[in-house]
């Protein structure tokens, strides 16, 4: 019994990554219906798993629920994705604030070795690469808070904005949007807050205008 549960649940997860990388890439645009039926067949499971990752995505603002007819893909407004990047400037502010005042050296340490990950761009899934990389940095940070309700919210909010995050990273250059990383994690080395959090707010906001200020 246990091992069917385990399995199931690590169908589940497989779905889950395929579907949020597929929404997330536009393979499946805004508005465009899915159904249970049509995810069991595709990864030839059963009902069970295939409902249980949509409505994962549902919890993750990525899907909405329509009983008897399915999943749609849902769309940010103007005003959605702003809220979300305001939230995730206050949520990443805490975050940074927390670490620099209490994480340990070796804790910022650990935080460098990511910011200094590199990503081959000749790599055709490089955007998807650069944003899971993105993403752990992030979270690695919020995680230093030992704070789960804050961690949660955060892994949220980044993926409802993950759509934008990869429209964002075809127009833009990836080493500058790591430097930013790297200059984050120096102002923590420095126990600078201001600085550490001009620079965490900078990079959300430089981000939020490439995408909305035209």
């Amino acid at each position: 019994m246990g091992r069917k549960v385990n399995e199931r649940q690590s169908m589940t997860g497989v779905i889950l990554d395929a579907l949020r990388n597929d929404i997330n890439n536009g393979v499946y645009r805004d508005g465009q219906f899915i159904t249970e039926s049509e995810i069991s067949l595709r990864f030839n499971v059963s009902k069970t798993p295939a409902r249980e990752a949509l409505n994962y995505l549902c919890q993750e603002g990525l899907l909405i629920k329509f009983p008897r007819k399915g999943y749609m893909v849902k769309s940010l407004s103007l005003t959605e994705a702003q809220k979300l990047f305001q939230f995730r400037n206050i949520l990443e502010r805490a975050s940074v604030e927390y670490a620099v005042r209490y994480a340990t050296d070796d804790e910022i340490e650990e935080l460098d070795h990511i910011a200094n990950e590199t990503i081959d761009t000749s790599d055709v899934d490089w955007v998807n690469q650069y944003n899971d990389l993105n993403m752990r940095f992030h979270t690695s940070i919020a995680m230093l808070t030992r704070n789960e309700y804050l961690v949660d919210a955060l892994k949220r909010t980044l993926n409802m904005l993950r759509r934008e995050l990869i429209l964002d990273m075809k127009e833009t250059s990836v080493k500058k949007a790591l430097e930013a990383h790297i200059h984050m994690v120096a102002a923590m080395k420095e126990r600078d807050i201001e600085k550490a959090l001009r620079v965490t707010t900078d990079q959300i906001d430089v981000v939020e205008k490439r995408l909305y200020v035209r």
